[in-house]
């Protein structure tokens, strides 16, 4: 499997030309976001945030692999729209139940499920409750959970570098981390195929 730091690089590599395409995407996706936000007292993030992080987590994860999403790849999610709306609904309650409890409760529950939307976003077919529990294998009991932390911490120092840049290095650091995590989940993946273990990709 890879480094976290080999990981970083091969995104860096893989936006390569399509950086225009990955800056347009995250910022259509944080307008959106503003924008639902601002609906119902953020009813309308309820509803719809799940499907749109299903179709950017898309997005991402097809740019890591060498594809060129198209900007339609954004609301695939719709197509699934109760699997992505009951992953979001749980993967944030769930952590927001284990924040509210402890700190540390919260950070376990953050990273066992932080594959939840890559993982459906491939197999939209198994529903939420399999892609939560395939979340949770893929990184507690496959003993990753703290290639998945460390990850946090790597983008952490992007985003601080890109704030360093006179914030215009944000457009810059977020398509960045974006592609990263999804190709921290690649990497999860591919290494999970590797070990002979069963998946669903």
């Amino acid at each position: 499997m890879r480094s976290n730091f080999e990981i970083l690089s091969r995104a860096w590599d893989a936006l390569g030309s399509q950086w225009l395409l990955a800056i347009g995407l995250c910022v259509l996706h944080g307008i959106v976001n503003l924008v639902l936000g601002s609906v119902g007292f953020g009813l309308g993030s309820l509803v719809a945030g799940g499907a749109l992080t299903f179709g950017f987590n898309r997005a991402m994860v097809l740019i890591y692999r060498g594809h060129v999403p198209r900007v339609e790849t954004y609301f695939d999610g719709f197509k699934h729209f109760l699997p992505t709306f009951f992953v979001f609904l749980l993967v944030g309650v769930i952590v927001f139940i284990g924040s509210i409890l402890l700190v540390i409760p919260g950070i376990i529950a953050g990273i066992g499920l932080s594959q939840t939307f890559y993982i459906l976003q491939d197999n939209p077919e198994i529903g939420a409750e399999a892609a939560l529990q395939e979340s949770w294998r893929l990184t507690w009991k496959n003993g990753n959970m703290w290639k998945v932390f460390f990850m946090g911490f790597l983008s952490f120092f992007v985003m601080l570098g890109g704030l360093l840049a006179f914030g215009v290095g944000l457009f810059f650091a977020i398509p960045l981390i974006s592609v990263m995590m999804a190709g921290l989940y690649e990497e999860l993946r591919l290494n999970d195929t590797a070990s002979g273990r069963v998946e669903f990709v």
